[in-house]
């Protein structure tokens, strides 16, 4: 994934509002995602439980793709943070605000 330039200004784009030559590509690509998404997993928890018997317990291994390349780590098993519920956009340019960041 490209790092984000500082400056970019994010466009979220109406599928809808494509022409069909151009929604139909989109759509194709969004479910080869999908799909990618779910070998993916099946993949990952095949490993997991390929080297369940050499990870210690309390640990897992996660997996890195970037440039290709497959990589994998064994780290804690922590749970993610769940994510924040929704808010208005006032709301979070706000919080934005009152934490010091420019918006």
């Amino acid at each position: 994934m490209a790092k984000q330039a500082s400056d970019a200004q994010w466009q979220e784009i109406d599928v809808n509002s494509l022409d069909e030559s151009l929604r139909t590509p989109y759509e194709l690509y969004k479910e080869a995602a999908r799909e990618a998404a779910q070998l993916r997993a099946a993949f990952e928890k095949d490993m997991n439980d390929a080297l369940a018997s050499a990870i210690p317990q309390g640990h897992k291994v996660v997996f890195g793709y970037r440039f290709g390349k497959l990589s994998m780590a064994v780290v804690k098993d922590e749970s993610k943070p769940k994510a924040a519920g929704k808010q208005s956009l006032g709301d979070y340019l706000k919080g934005m605000q009152s934490s010091g960041r420019r918006v």
